[in-house]
C-alpha cells in the first residue's frame, strides 16, 4: 500500500516522497512540498504496476541519442547496409533536433513540426520529401522500442489513436524499364567479353540482385539441374567495403538456370573449385558494380541502345531509331551489291560491309572517327531485323525488371515470379509490376467474349444443357 514520507533536503527544506511496491520492490517518487501530492503520485505509480503500465520515471532521462545507441546495439539481426543508413540518418537528421534531449520530454508538437520543417545539413534547406520520411519512421520506431523496453509510456511521436505525423509523401519511382528478347540478346552480343555476356544473360533471364549474382560461388550453379542456388549476397558499405552476407531477405532460394545458358556457365566455371566466385574482378576478387557498370555494361547498352540509329546514319537514311522497310531494302542491296543472300538483315557479316559503306565518317575529326570506330566494332557483334528499335540507356537493376517482364510475358504466375525473384510475399510481387498484369484484362476480356459466343445455339443444332445446380449439405 501507498503511503508517505517526510524528507530533508541538503539546504534544510523539507518536503514528502511517495513510497510504493512495484515487482516486488520498494520505490519512491519524487519529493513534493505538499504530502497529499506525493501520495496521489505513489498510488498512481502503483496501480500502474498492477497493470502492467508502469515506467520507471529515470528511465526516461536518457537523452535520444543515448538511446538510439543502446537500440542499435540489439539490432544485430539487420543488414550492415541498413545499420549504416540508420545512422547516417540519425547523425544528420534527428540528432540535431533531439539528439540530447532525454526522451520524456519529446512531445508530439515538436515531432509533427520537425517532420514538417526538416532541414538537411549538406544544403541548409528543407530535406526532401523521401529523407523527410524515412527520417521521421526512423525516430518513431525508436521511440516504440522506448515503449516497448518501458523507458517510455507512450510514444510522444503517436497520438492517443496510434497515428503518427503527417509524413511527405513518398515520391514516384522512375519508370521500369524493360528489354525485349530481342534487345537483350543485342546487349548480350554488344559485351566484349564472354564473362561479360554470360553475365548479363544471367541477370535478365533469373532476376538475380548484383548483390546475390556477384556473390554466386561455382558450387552455387548446377547445369545439369538447371538450377542457381541463391544463399549469399554481397553489400557495399559508403566506404567502399563489401561485405559478404544473407541475401536481403535472409531466405534461400534456387531460381532455374535457362538452358541456353548451361553451357556458357559451364564454361564460365571451367578450372575453377567449387567454393571460388563465379565472376571476378580483374584481380580475381569480387567483381563490384561500379566497375562493371562503367567499363562493361553501359558501353554494351549504349551501343545495343542507339544501334538502328547507327545502322540508318552509316547507309544515309537519317536518324530515327526503327529498322523499317528503308533500311531493309538498303541492306538488301548492300547484301546483292557483295554478292551476298539479300536477306534483308543486318548479321555480323553484313556489319562489315556497313563498315566500309559508312557515309557518316565524312567530315568527322580523328577523335569522333575513332569513338565511331569503337561502337561500328561492338555493334558488328549483333544482329538486327525489321521492326527492332531503339532504347534508351537503363541500369543493371533493370535487368532484374527485365527478368520479371519476360516472365510474366511468359505466362509465369505471380507465385512463380515471387519465388524467382526473391520476394517476401505475391503482393510485393504484384505492387510492383501490377502494370505489367494490366495485359490479362484484354486476355481475359477476349476469354469471356469467346466463350459466351460459343454458347449461342445454332439452328439445326442440339439445345445446350444448361448446367444443374448441385445441392450440398448444410454445415
Amino acid at each position: 500500500m501507498a503511503y508517505t514520507e517526510q524528507r530533508t533536503d541538503s539546504e534544510g527544506r523539507t518536503g514528502y516522497v511517495g513510497r510504493y511496491r512495484v515487482d516486488g520492490r520498494l520505490r519512491s517518487t519524487r519529493r513534493f512540498t505538499a504530502r497529499r501530492e506525493a501520495l496521489a503520485e505513489a498510488r498512481r505509480q502503483e496501480e500502474a504496476g498492477k497493470h502492467a503500465e508502469w515506467v520507471d520515471p529515470s528511465a526516461g532521462r536518457v537523452t535520444v541519442a543515448e538511446w538510439f545507441a543502446t537500440w542499435q546495439e540489439a539490432r544485430v539481426d539487420r543488414a550492415p547496409r541498413t545499420i549504416e543508413a540508420e545512422r547516417e540518418r540519425f547523425r544528420s537528421l534527428v540528432a540535431p533536433a533531439f539528439g540530447d534531449r532525454p526522451l520524456r520530454q519529446v512531445t508530439h508538437e515538436d515531432v509533427a513540426r520537425w517532420a514538417a520543417t526538416m532541414v538537411s545539413p549538406t544544403t541548409g534547406e528543407t530535406a526532401s520529401p523521401a529523407r523527410r520520411r524515412d527520417a521521421a519512421r526512423l525516430l518513431v520506431a525508436l521511440l516504440d522500442a522506448a515503449v516497448d523496453a518501458r523507458r517510455l509510456r507512450t510514444n510522444p511521436a503517436r497520438t492517443p489513436s496510434g497515428k503518427v505525423p503527417a509524413l511527405p509523401r513518398a515520391p514516384k519511382t522512375k519508370p521500369h524499364r524493360y528489354l525485349s528478347h530481342e534487345q537483350l540478346r543485342r546487349v548480350a552480343d554488344a559485351t566484349t567479353s564472354p564473362q561479360t555476356r554470360t553475365l548479363v544473360l544471367l541477370t535478365a533471364l533469373t532476376g538475380l540482385r548484383w548483390g546475390e549474382v556477384s556473390a554466386l560461388t561455382v558450387a552455387d550453379v548446377d547445369p545439369l539441374r538447371r538450377r542457381v542456388s541463391v544463399t549469399k549476397a554481397y553489400t557495399r558499405l559508403d566506404d567502399g567495403t563489401l561485405l559478404l552476407g544473407d541475401t536481403k531477405t535472409h531466405a534461400r532460394r534456387e531460381v532455374p538456370l535457362p538452358a541456353s545458358l548451361a553451357d556458357a556457365v559451364a564454361v564460365q566455371a571451367a578450372g575453377r573449385a567449387p567454393g571460388d566466385l563465379l565472376f571476378t574482378g580483374t584481380r580475381g576478387g569480387a567483381l563490384r558494380r561500379e566497375s562493371f557498370d562503367r567499363s562493361a555494361f553501359r558501353p554494351a547498352v549504349l551501343a545495343a541502345g542507339g544501334a538502328v540509329r547507327a545502322l540508318r546514319t552509316a547507309l544515309g537514311l537519317g536518324t530515327p531509331g526503327l529498322y523499317d522497310d528503308g533500311v531493309a531494302a538498303a541492306v538488301r542491296r548492300l547484301q546483292s551489291d557483295a554478292g551476298r543472300e539479300p536477306t534483308g538483315v543486318c548479321d555480323p557479316g553484313t556489319w562489315t560491309l556497313v563498315v566500309r559503306a559508312d557515309q557518316a565518317r565524312a567530315g568527322l575529326t580523328r577523335g569522333e572517327k575513332v569513338s565511331r570506330t569503337r561502337l561500328l566494332t561492338a555493334l558488328s557483334r549483333t544482329t538486327l531485323g525489321p521492326g527492332a528499335t531503339d532504347f534508351d540507356t537503363l541500369t543493371l537493376h533493370d535487368l532484374r525488371h527485365t527478368a520479371a517482364s519476360l516472365a510474366i510475358s511468359g505466362g509465369a504466375t505471380v507465385k512463380a515470379v515471387q519465388r524467382m525473384l526473391g520476394h517476401e510475399s505475391p503482393v510485393l510481387t504484384l505492387s510492383t509490376y501490377a502494370g505489367l498484369f494490366e495485359d490479362d484484362l484484354d486476355t481475359l476480356g477476349e476469354t469471356m467474349s469467346a466463350a459466351f459466343q460459343a454458347s449461342a445455339v445454332v439452328p439445326g443444332t442440339a439445345a445446350v444443357t444448361p448446367i444443374r445446380a448441385v445441392r450440398t449439405r448444410a454445415g
